[in-house]
């Protein structure tokens, strides 16, 4: 019974009903105290769902039961984990080394790259910046050699953007709009931006408004743009030959997916996922008339922090595991929005994330304004919006359940030697005013 409740929780967590899928590892361990896989997997959810005081807890619980080596071993590569969140990165960075706990977990290599995040996470906020680069060089390393992550082409996105450049271009985009009928999406939105631009943060500022529904970051437009080009054997000029049906059964399926209340109707409806600034001509072909929020942070502290943050690796993410593929990754998707706003006319807010860090009311306001809503105070309470959700399913889980911080700001001046001799932001940097 013990591996029954162990698998019905991984399935939970597919799921993400992490507190049905915390009950059932919960139940594994009832069946057999001594079963640490079921621990293990605890330990993961608490952390990722910022729960401390459950995480410390357990490994509490598990230190009194468990004396195996290996199972020791593991233990304390989450204690080093725990003093870490508890920001106690001295005693956590001393605990390592003591230990030698990189040494423990030479031939393990997904514990390695644990505790590999929290040693970059550690030397950072100790101001070690040096370690911290080279420590992040050496997770996304291992991260690249995983056998898992072997399938992954950089080149994948490279050449989509370059086909898109393309395509969606004016005269292409008015030979599709002149033989359809739209409907007005105005209350339909879409969140873009670079990874680690400030759009969980949105996200969740946005969330925290009534009259606003923000989606979980699910490709729920990407499944049906898929399925479009598939029955087209991926022929991305059969967009041209559309029809109104065809258009009308994306859009109709869409919102099926998405409107799950009755009250989901009256609201603005935001769909965030940063990576869909690269869909912006699929989405524009087929609701012209819904809205963009395009956030925008430093160019510099995004590349650093897209490198520095630990993602489910994929075709797109594989490129954030080397530092100049960072860098080009960062350049042809700003170029690629600046080519989508040029020949298509985006209706989009810019808003800059270090503006609504230091003057949160205006920047909010004139947001909010955008959608055509009123501005709410429970917005600047979006800290315990965050707290109240299961789990944040980015590298900002742990970022986004605090007041708002200026410490992100400028954080690429401690790499700045990494940096000066990069041409690919520059252009980037001066044309958005930093």
């Amino acid at each position: 019974k013990q591996f029954l409740f162990f698998i019905q929780g991984q399935h939970f967590e597919n799921q993400e009903m992490y507190p049905k899928a915390i009950n059932s590892y919960i139940k594994s361990i009832s069946c057999d105290s001594s079963f640490f896989k079921s621990y293990i997997k605890i330990f993961d959810l608490y952390e990722n769902t910022n729960n401390i005081i459950g995480l410390e807890k357990n490994i509490k619980l598990a230190s009194k039961k468990f004396k195996d080596k290996e199972q020791l071993d593991i233990l304390l590569l989450y204690k080093c984990l725990l003093l870490n969140r508890q920001k106690k990165y001295a005693d956590s960075e001393y605990l390592i080394n003591r230990n030698k706990i990189k040494l423990k977990f030479k031939n393990k290599n997904n514990f390695l790259i644990k505790i590999l995040d929290v040693q970059i996470k550690n030397c950072e906020n100790l101001n070690d910046y040096k370690h911290a680069f080279n420590s992040v060089k050496e997770r996304n390393s291992l991260v690249a050699s995983l056998d898992e992550n072997k399938k992954y082409n950089k080149l994948v996105i490279s050449n989509t953007i370059k086909n898109y450049k393309k395509f969606f271009t004016k005269s292409n985009f008015y030979k599709v709009k002149n033989k359809l009928q739209y409907h007005d999406d105005k209350n339909l939105v879409f969140l873009v931006g670079f990874p680690r631009s400030g759009t969980t943060l949105l996200d969740t500022i946005l969330r925290s408004h009534s009259k606003i529904k923000v989606l979980e970051e699910r490709p729920f437009l990407l499944e049906l743009r898929h399925k479009f080009f598939n029955n087209k054997n991926n022929d991305l000029t059969s967009l041209l030959n559309i029809t109104q049906n065809e258009k009308d059964e994306i859009r109709s399926n869409y919102f099926d997916k998405i409107i799950t209340k009755k009250n989901d109707k009256d609201k603005i409806i935001i769909d965030k996922l940063p990576l869909s600034i690269i869909e912006l001509g699929f989405i524009k072909f087929i609701f012209p008339k819904s809205k963009i929020i395009f956030s925008m942070r430093h160019p510099a502290d995004v590349v650093i922090s897209c490198y520095f943050s630990s993602f489910k690796i994929n075709d797109a993410m594989v490129n954030f595991l080397q530092w100049k593929d960072t860098l080009n990754f960062y350049d042809q998707v700003l170029d690629l929005f600046e080519f989508y706003d040029k020949e298509l006319e985006l209706n989009y807010f810019l808003i800059k994330y270090e503006n609504i860090v230091n003057n949160f009311e205006k920047y909010i306001k004139e947001l909010i304004s955008y959608l055509n809503l009123e501005y709410e105070k429970n917005l600047e309470n979006f800290f315990i919006t965050a707290q109240k959700r299961n789990k944040i399913s980015t590298p900002s889980y742990d970022q986004v359940i605090q007041p708002l911080y200026t410490k992100s700001i400028g954080r690429w001046k401690n790499y700045s030697k990494y940096l000066n001799s990069q041409t690919e932001l520059k252009k980037w940097v001066a044309k958005y005013n930093y």
